[in-house]
């Protein structure tokens, strides 16, 4: 998956009839609970407030044509055997920001080496990013590796990737299994989630949305596989209700009560998987040469398409080799080794390991076996019966000497 930073583009918020929309957006994004309750009591009136936070979201963002090309040996993904009947990409919708799903089915197997090295090119469109996006650090695209039946948005963490660098990933596979209760601590009670295979951040996202649609009816972004039926919020119900319950939700999470207990098995009981499989990525990177980007810019086509995203009202304008420079970014994808690295978990020190120890221990030092700790707990019942109850071993009662006379 690969998630634009750019969540909503300036040219959709300055276009011709948008200006309430852009008050709107600018204000929700800024996360502060006093404004948008201001908002909703203020300005959120008519059609616009009935405007969906996810159709916005969609909308505004990073356009299709942005995947500037994919290829593998030297061919054109599309051209691809394995992509005539499925997609080359989808599209994701997060919070964040609109996510390419590269191969999202699963029909292009990966090719050890260089040779079966998958290269993408994404454009960033840096004079594109609204006021909002132009205040965060982070420019360009966060990159995550992940199989088919997960999805980006449950990943914690991705590769920060910047325009105008080429970076090339190495893949290995790795598959952990983990011991189930009660000896473990995984959880394999849910294989399946509204964002794919189980995993700790599919669990936490399906966590977020379920106290999102018990308090306001409604959450931020439906989940990809929305078996539950969500809708998304509305302006109006983000702005009274949404934004204030999700910055609840992730304090708590983020602050549990708790000290000696994660926050994910606090709020939301998320236990990682008992079967998971990762890919764990080597990168590295350069400077896309400048080289490259005056021979790109030689094709007329190329010139073509720069000038027909363009807009110099807004300041837009794409008509130079440095700007392919400065908007570009190169990603190319290989696995490094066709060996799977396979992690199990399992129970070394058993009960019976246990019970098995202490037999030994105490037949060795005190010469004890079974049956002389059965004759240990006899003695004892004995003696207590012997002294307390008077009882002899032949059942009479032992006399004294007054009852004898």
């Amino acid at each position: 998956s690969v998630c634009s930073h750019n969540k909503v583009k300036k040219s959709f918020l300055e276009a011709k009839g948008n200006e309430e929309l852009k008050m709107i957006y600018e204000t929700l994004d800024k996360y502060d609970v006093g404004e948008a309750e201001q908002l909703a009591k203020t300005g959120l009136n008519g059609s616009v407030a009935d405007i969906k936070y996810e159709d916005l979201l969609a909308a505004g963002s990073i356009s299709s044509d942005r995947l500037l090309m994919c290829m593998q040996r030297a061919q054109n993904c599309a051209k691809l055997s394995a992509f005539a009947k499925s997609p080359v990409f989808s599209r994701e919708n997060s919070i964040t920001g609109t996510c390419f799903r590269i191969n999202p089915m699963g029909t292009l197997n990966a090719l050890m080496g260089d040779y079966g090295a998958l290269q993408l090119r994404f454009w960033a469109d840096v004079q594109d990013y609204s006021e909002a996006s132009k205040r965060s650090p982070y420019h360009g695209f966060t990159v995550a590796f992940h199989d088919r039946d997960s999805y980006g948005s449950t990943l914690s963490s991705g590769y920060l990737m910047s325009p105008g660098s080429y970076y090339k990933v190495d893949l290995r596979m790795r598959k952990e299994s983990r011991e189930p209760p009660p000896s473990g601590h995984c959880d394999d009670s849910q294989p399946f989630t509204t964002y794919g295979n189980y995993s700790e951040g599919a669990c936490i996202m399906e966590c977020k949305d379920r106290v999102l649609n018990e308090t306001c009816g409604c959450v931020n972004v439906v989940p990809p596989i929305n078996t539950l039926n969500y809708t998304s919020c509305t302006l109006k119900q983000w702005a009274t209700c949404g934004l204030k319950t999700y910055l609840d939700w992730h304090e708590r999470y983020t602050n549990p009560d708790s000290e000696n207990e994660l926050p994910s098995e606090t709020m939301c009981r998320c236990h990682l998987p008992c079967t998971e499989t990762n890919y764990e990525a080597k990168v590295s990177s350069s400077d896309v040469p400048m080289s490259y980007a005056d021979k790109m810019f030689e094709n007329q086509n190329v010139q073509n398409w720069m000038q027909s995203i363009s807009d110099p009202e807004l300041g837009i304008n794409y008509n130079t080799s440095r700007d392919i420079k400065d908007n570009m970014m190169v990603l190319e994808v290989m696995f490094s080794s066709s060996q799977i690295s396979q992690v199990k978990e399992f129970v070394k020190y058993t009960t019976n390991n246990l019970l098995g120890d202490i037999g030994g221990v105490l037949g060795l030092f005190l010469g004890a076996s079974l049956f002389t700790i059965l004759e240990f707990f006899q003695f004892i019942i004995m003696s207590i019966a012997k002294y307390c109850c008077m009882w002899t071993p032949g059942g009479r009662k032992k006399l004294d000497a007054a009852e004898m006379s």
